[in-house]
C-alpha cells in the first residue's frame, strides 16, 4: 500500500468554481511576500518605533492610540492536521481563519482568509463577507453578491478537509507601512490571547488565556511579536533595524501557541500566567 504524504492536507486542493463565481478574478489580498518574526521585550518597543518612523507611516485604519484589535476564528480538522503541519514546519502548508475587527463598525464585514506558505513565500487570499450570516456562506449557502474565487477556495477547503472551529485568537496590532517600497510592513502585536471555540461565531468573551507570557515563550517577561514583511528584496532599512537592535529571528504562530495554551497538560500553569500588558 502506498504511504500517504504526511502533508497531503496542506497542499492546495484543485477545485471547480461555484456557479456565479466564474468571472471573478483570483486576487490575492497582498502580494506574495516573505516575513520574519521576532519576540521583543516590551521595554524595547519604543526603540523600534524610533527606528522605523523615518521609513514608515502608521496604518490609517488604526485608532487614536495607533493600534487596532483583531479577532480570528481558526479552523482545523478533527485531528488537528493544520496545527501539526505548522508544528512540523511542513514546507507547504496553510491556515484557515475568519477574521474581524471588533472595535470597528459593528456591522462591518468579516473576512475568510487562507494564509498559505510554500517554503519562505507567504500567499494570503481573503473573501469579504457580511457580519450577519457569514457562517452560512462558509458552509455552502449560495454566496450571491459575495461570490468570489477566494470564497470558492475557502469553502472548497472547508468541505474537502472537514474543517471546523477550534479557537479564537485575539490581539492588538500596531501596524506601520513603508513609504519607500511597493510593499513592506512592520507590525507589532501584543496582548495575544486565546480561548476554545467550537461554534461558527466571532462573538468575543472575556475569558481569554494569555499566550504572550514567559511560560510559553521562554522569555523573562511579556513580549511583543514583531513581524517584518516585504514583497521583493529585504529592504536595507530592515536589515539595519535587525542589526542595530540585535534581533534574533523566532518562529511564533499565534494559532500554534494558542493551541498549546489550551492543551490539558498546560491548563493549570496557564491559569496562573497573566500578560503584563493587561
Amino acid at each position: 500500500m502506498a504511504r500517504r504524504d504526511p502533508d497531503w492536507i496542506t497542499r492546495d486542493p484543485s477545485r471547480r468554481p461555484l456557479a456565479g463565481a466564474a468571472q471573478v478574478e483570483v486576487r490575492h489580498h497582498v502580494p506574495d511576500r516573505r516575513e520574519f518574526k521576532y519576540l521583543v521585550p516590551r521595554a524595547e518597543v519604543p526603540a523600534l518605533r524610533n527606528m522605523i518612523r523615518g521609513f514608515c507611516d502608521r496604518d490609517p485604519h488604526a485608532g487614536p492610540d495607533g493600534t487596532y484589535k483583531l479577532r480570528s476564528l481558526y479552523l482545523d480538522t478533527w485531528n488537528m492536521r493544520l496545527y501539526k503541519a505548522n508544528e512540523r514546519e511542513a514546507p507547504v502548508r496553510f491556515k484557515a481563519r475568519i477574521r474581524c475587527y471588533p472595535e470597528g463598525d459593528p456591522n462591518g464585514p468579516v473576512f475568510a482568509e487562507i494564509k498559505g506558505r510554500n517554503g519562505d513565500v507567504i500567499r494570503k487570499t481573503r473573501a469579504k463577507l457580511p457580519a450577519d450570516g457569514w457562517a452560512a456562506y462558509l458552509q455552502g449557502a449560495h454566496p450571491g453578491p459575495f461570490a468570489s474565487a477566494a470564497l470558492d477556495d475557502f469553502v472548497c477547503r472547508v468541505h474537502r478537509f472537514d474543517l471546523r472551529p477550534i479557537c479564537h485568537v485575539e490581539y492588538r496590532r500596531e501596524a506601520w507601512m513603508s513609504t519607500l517600497e511597493r510593499y513592506a510592513r512592520v507590525s507589532i502585536d501584543y496582548r495575544v490571547a486565546v480561548r476554545r471555540e467550537t461554534r461558527w461565531t466571532l462573538e468575543g468573551d472575556a475569558a481569554m488565556r494569555a499566550v504572550d507570557t514567559p511560560l510559553p515563550t521562554h522569555t523573562p517577561g511579556s513580549i511583543a511579536v514583531v513581524e517584518l514583511k516585504w514583497a521583493d528584496s529585504f529592504p536595507r532599512w530592515m536589515v539595519n533595524l535587525v542589526q542595530e537592535l540585535d534581533y534574533l529571528r523566532h518562529s511564533f504562530s499565534k494559532y500554534g501557541y494558542g493551541v498549546l495554551a489550551l492543551s490539558d497538560d498546560h491548563h493549570v500553569d496557564y491559569r496562573r500566567s497573566q500578560s503584563v500588558w493587561v
